[in-house]
């Protein structure tokens, strides 16, 4: 969900007054929350805090993922004793419950309590979990997209007001405006990343480089897929004496699959639970891996999207600024119009069992080597089914005396395939 769409949802209700948290949370025959061992605390208790509407369930894997984060943001905030959070259970039985509100340190409304659930949801209009609504002291919604700002911000986003985050994001801004590479990777711990076997690499030799944050992780199958393509176009760069250096920023479950991981990465790698990693994940936005971000020879951004461009352009995406991908993309389009034009208007190939045909289209991703693609594909509309003019032509069914050896563009094959002549097949092991 982009930024502009969650501040919109966010006003909907901010500023909402509720006569008190007693008229939200309690019924004609209860007066009370629960904790997961039983004992139960008065809703009055909750009065005079900032109080958290937490909406979530066991069998929602987002929610699984989020509940621990939450949990620990929760310990740190109990300190202050101005925050507590109450689950609101969207669990289909009472066992699933009950074994879900005992991973957490909060309280819960009584699963029993269905009318008050119901009634909670459609006051704050509840359309996907898990959500987080956060009140104030006096009762008054201070924003209803609490996951996102901890996912962004963490415990500095407390206690989640506009002001806050206004304050968060001019921090921001300040630190990318001063941003150098040693700035985002070095720590008051350290002053190194690491190579293979534990060597120790110190940041100040990075700076002057193009240097790429690599946010990856073994258990992604996505990572696993784009590692291998990256590491080839890494050497490439390193044999052609680019000064360029990636670092791998792991998040890998425990420090033997960091291990394992990096190992078949040629690259350099933050050390596995350093906590900077949060901090660069925070500063970069980085909600889903794998990711690549390229910070200039200077230490600023260049790119936060160098897996794309590098998903189609490969090497010659370096140095990924914006200038040399605009060119690289002008001259692309005009070297696809014009095969565009050479081409046959529709074809068959080994690949499909049906016809394709020479269609416009803005953005594709290729079903014979996996690289995205735009402007032109051969295309099945029955099948959604395309392919780049290259793939296409390279496995055209040809008919004697058809050419099309001109057309076929060697780095666009898929892995482990072999083309040769009118027939392209898997290599043996």
């Amino acid at each position: 969900m982009d930024e502009l769409n969650v501040e919109e949802r966010a006003a909907t209700h901010v500023g909402e007054t509720h006569e008190s948290l007693s008229s939200l949370l309690c019924n004609e025959e209860r007066d009370f929350l629960i904790r997961n061992n039983g004992q139960k605390v008065k809703v009055e208790e909750l009065e005079g805090k900032n109080v958290g509407l937490y909406f979530s369930a066991h069998w929602c894997p987002p929610c699984r993922y989020f509940t621990p984060v939450l949990s620990e943001i929760y310990k740190k905030l109990s300190e202050k004793g101005d925050f507590e959070i109450v689950f609101i259970s969207a669990d289909r039985n009472e066992k699933s419950f009950e074994e879900y509100h005992h991973t957490m340190p909060w309280l819960a409304l009584p699963f029993s309590d269905e009318n008050t659930r119901k009634k909670l949801n459609q006051a704050f209009q509840v359309d996907g979990i898990p959500c987080l609504v956060v009140l104030d002291k006096e009762s008054r919604v201070i924003t209803t997209e609490g996951v996102n700002i901890i996912g962004e911000y963490g415990v500095e986003g407390y206690p989640f007001t506009a002001e806050r985050l206004d304050e968060l994001r001019a921090k921001e801004e300040a630190l990318k405006a001063a941003q150098t590479v040693e700035s985002l990777l070095l720590s008051d711990e350290r002053d190194f990343v690491i190579g293979h076997g534990g060597r120790k690499v110190p940041v100040a030799e990075l700076v002057g480089k193009t240097v790429a944050l690599y946010f990856s992780a073994h258990w992604c199958p996505p990572c696993r897929g784009f590692t291998p393509k990256l590491a080839n176009i890494y050497n490439e760069l390193k044999e052609s004496g680019k000064a360029f250096e990636i670092i791998f920023i792991s998040s890998d479950k425990d420090q033997e699959a960091f291990e394992d991981y990096h190992k078949s990465m040629p690259w350099l790698a933050l050390p596995f639970g350093d906590k900077t990693k949060n901090d660069l994940s925070r500063l970069f936005r980085v909600r889903g891996i794998p990711s690549l971000i390229v910070v200039g020879p200077d230490g600023k951004t260049v790119t936060d999207n160098a897996r794309s461009a590098l998903s189609t352009f490969g090497a010659k995406a370096y140095p990924f600024t914006d200038a040399h991908l605009e060119g690289l993309k002008k001259k692309m389009d005009n070297e696809i119009k014009e095969l565009a034009e050479k081409s046959p208007k529709e074809i068959s190939c080994n690949q499909h069992e049906h016809s394709l045909v020479l269609t416009q289209r803005r953005a594709f991703r290729c079903d014979g080597c996996n690289e995205g693609g735009i402007l032109w594909s051969y295309y099945c509309k029955d099948c959604d089914y395309d392919l780049h003019l290259t793939c296409g032509l390279k496995d055209v069914k040809q008919d004697k005396g058809q050419d099309t050896d001109a057309a076929i563009d060697e780095n666009c094959k898929p892995a482990g395939v072999i083309c040769d002549g009118d027939v392209c097949y898997r290599a043996k092991a």
